[in-house]
This record gives structure tokens, C-alpha cells and sequence, in this order.
């Protein structure tokens, strides 16, 4: 007969709890954890109002994001952050630019990131969601649409992509404390 050690039992056990409590335990094909974008989803090309949320707090909206269509010619992107600095005080609401070889990289790495977001759910997910970036593309006549960041098998964003996007030479264009 063989033993189980009660340790090695524990972590079965925390490991189907947190499957469990993130919804990913299924495995398999099935329906992907996250809305499958249809087409170009077109915005203001300036950053919208923040809005509480629990975590992390004061953020912007999440979506809705879309397809970039194949005619469609980025002059430059758009990048709305919250920074609440350290110790705590006044959140300031950063607007971002980012042209010339800095949206190339961008474009760059969303393309060869970019995965069917049919991806298989993960047996696994983390507990703590991972937040995309607001991010919209920006034409020369001023249109600006969201693009869809490449996700994982949880439905977050791929941390290769959040690398590439937080590693990219952002000009501030505007700050605003809140």
C-alpha cells in the first residue's frame, strides 16, 4: 500500500481549491475564459475617465478591445496609467504617447505574440488577475481603436506582452492628480 505524505496530500488539496476558486480547472477546448474580439473597437484618443475597482483600485476601463483591421495605419499609440506613488498620496492619471521606432516595436511585438484567442483554458490560473494595459492605436486623421492584447490559456494578458509595452519609450503628454 503506499502512503501519501500529509504534506504532499495538503498541496493536492490547495491546488484543486485555488482550480476551483479561479474557474480554470476545466482543462480542455472549451469555451475560452474571455470574450473573443469580432472587429475594430473605436475610441477617444484621449484617455477616458477612471473607475473604482477592487483591485487594483482606481483604473481604467478594461474594455471593450478589438481587432485591428488590416488597412488600418497607426501613426502613434496611447497609454492611460494610474500611478499611486509610494507612501501613499494623491493618484496621478498619466496620459502617454509612444511613435517612430518605439510604435514599431509595439506593433511589432503584438503581432508576433499575437495567439487564437481560442487558446485551451490552463488546468491552472492565478488568483491575483492580471491587469492590461489601456493602449489604443492612433491614426494620422485621429481614429483610435483598442487593440486586443494576446492572452494566456486564464484569459490574462500574456506577460510577454506586458514586458514589451512597459519596456517601451512612452513620452508623458499629460498628468493630472486626482
Amino acid at each position: 500500500m503506499r502512503t501519501v505524505h500529509p504534506r504532499s496530500a495538503a498541496v493536492a488539496v490547495l491546488l484543486v481549491a485555488v482550480g476551483a476558486l479561479t474557474g480554470c480547472g476545466s482543462g480542455g477546448t472549451s469555451a475560452p475564459p474571455y470574450p473573443t474580439p469580432t472587429g475594430p473597437v473605436v475610441v477617444s484618443a484621449d484617455c477616458p475617465t477612471p473607475v473604482e475597482d477592487a483591485l487594483p483600485g482606481l483604473t481604467f476601463p478594461a474594455g471593450p478591445v478589438g481587432n485591428v483591421p488590416a488597412d488600418f495605419v497607426a501613426v502613434a499609440a496611447l497609454r492611460c496609467t494610474v500611478v499611486t506613488p509610494e507612501p501613499p498620496g494623491p493618484t496621478v492619471l498619466r496620459q502617454e504617447r509612444l511613435d517612430g521606432a518605439g510604435l514599431d516595436g509595439l506593433l511589432a511585438a503584438l503581432a508576433a505574440l499575437a495567439t487564437p484567442r481560442a487558446t485551451p483554458r490552463a488546468p491552472v490560473c492565478p488568483v491575483s488577475p492580471l491587469v492590461a494595459p489601456y493602449v489604443a492605436l492612433v491614426a494620422a486623421d485621429g481614429t483610435a481603436i483598442r487593440p486586443a492584447v494576446p492572452v494566456d490559456g486564464c484569459g490574462q494578458p500574456r506577460s510577454e506582452v506586458l514586458e514589451t509595452i512597459a519596456g517601451l519609450p512612452w513620452r508623458t503628454v499629460r498628468e493630472k492628480q486626482r
